[in-house]
């Protein structure tokens, strides 16, 4: 043999086909009716599993399309408020506190004290106001307080019903 490629060989004699054996062709046609036959059985077959799936895809999509709409109200309903409230509380967890200065509360225990202290002082001048005119405990005919005591004289030159002395 020589040390051509079989490229240039074909080419020296003028097409590769005729470098090919014959039992090669004899296969090759073979295959062919072969492949044809297999094509026309599978065809129709191929032609049913292609509608068989979109029937099943349909079929699948008509019966999962209401149990995804249930699902979702359900979640909407129920998880979501949830969540929402869990991603709320995480929000409030993570967000920093704001840098503020401590309060001062001296003025306002000052305030009360105030406050209180006066109204104290004013609950004590009105019952000693009152003590003075309701614990008197006299009985008719006694002169006890100055300013009967000051008419008791008037009463001696005598006086009326009306309280005005009359003079003799």
């Amino acid at each position: 043999m020589s040390l051509m490629t079989r490229k240039q060989a074909s080419q020296a004699n003028g097409s590769y086909a005729q470098d090919t054996p014959e039992w090669a062709r004899q296969a090759a046609r073979y295959l062919r009716a072969r492949q044809l036959a297999a094509q026309a059985q599978l065809t129709p077959l191929a032609a049913n599993t292609r509608v068989a799936a979109r029937q099943g895809v349909y079929g699948a999509r008509v019966w999962t399309a209401p149990r995804l709409d249930a699902m979702s109200q359900a979640m909407q309903e129920q998880i979501a408020p949830w969540l929402a409230a869990q991603l709320a509380a995480y929000a409030r967890r993570v967000e920093p506190t704001p840098a503020t200065p401590p309060r001062r509360r001296w003025p306002a225990v000052a305030a009360g004290i105030i406050v209180i202290g006066g109204s104290a002082a004013a609950v004590y001048v009105l019952s000693r106001r009152n003590s003075g005119a309701g614990t008197e405990t006299e009985e008719p005919g006694e002169a006890t307080s100055s300013q009967e005591r000051e008419m008791a004289p008037a009463d001696a030159v005598g006086a009326d019903v009306n309280g005005q002395t009359q003079t003799t």
